[in-house]
Formats: C-alpha cells, sequence, structure tokens
C-alpha cells in the first residue's frame, strides 16, 4: 500500500478540481510523533498498530491478516481503544489522534507541520487572514 495516494479537493468534473499528492493514513505522523501519541494515551504496541491501520484505512479483517490474529480480536481492540480514547467510532478514533497531536505540537511550542504540500514546497505564500 502506497503511503502517498492522490486525492482531489473539488467536486468531480468542476474545472476546479486539483489533485494533489501527499502522505495520507498512518505515513502523515512521523515514527517519532507516534511514540509520543502512544506515550500520551498509554497505548500498547498492539494498540498503536491497531491505530495505524485504522489510519490507513484497514477494515478489521485486513488489520487481522496483517497482525496475525482473529477478527473478533482485532474488534475487541478496537471497542477497549474507543473506551480508552473516550470516542464511538473509528472517525472520531482518528480526529481524536489528530487532536491529541495538535495539542502535543503546540505544548511543545513547536509549529506544525504545513497542510499545503504546495506551501510546504515553497510555491505557495502563506495565506494571511
Amino acid at each position: 500500500m502506497s503511503a502517498a495516494k492522490s486525492y482531489s479537493v473539488a467536486k468531480p468534473g468542476s474545472p476546479a478540481t486539483r489533485k494533489f499528492r501527499g502522505p495520507l493514513g498512518s505515513a502523515m505522523f512521523s515514527d517519532q510523533t507516534w511514540e509520543e501519541i502512544a506515550r500520551s494515551f498509554k497505548l500498547s504496541g498492539r494498540e498503536l498498530q491497531v491505530i495505524k491501520d485504522i489510519f490507513d484505512d484497514l477494515t478489521e479483517s485486513a488489520i487481522a491478516a496483517h497482525l496475525g490474529v482473529s477478527p473478533h480480536t482485532v474488534h475487541t481492540y478496537c471497542e477497549r481503544l474507543y473506551q480508552k480514547l473516550v470516542v464511538t467510532g473509528r472517525v472520531k478514533l482518528v480526529l481524536r489522534i489528530v487532536d491529541e497531536f495538535l495539542a502535543l505540537t503546540a505544548a511543545s511550542g513547536n509549529v506544525p507541520p504545513f497542510i499545503c504540500s504546495n506551501q510546504a514546497a515553497g510555491r505557495r505564500p502563506p495565506q494571511r487572514s
């Protein structure tokens, strides 16, 4: 599975449709960032791997195959992660992890990485409000 995917920023068929390539899924965070997130939530190594696979949009069956466990075991991991992170589903889990990343970044005083790949590459000046 490729870490860089193509995605549109406008409705299909509209003249403003542009394709960007950038890291999506678990590749959006560095290994160090994942370690900080795991430490912050007190996640086990297996729980962290399940979360990374959820970020990569794998189904419970695909996660089970990847980890070499039964789908029921993965379902149990997911349910426990939802309780641990106080969320009700996969989307809220992802949003909770991103929220924690932003909180950790703000606490450390580091500037979060640019979301716009053109801006990060220096091809577009920052927009001022």
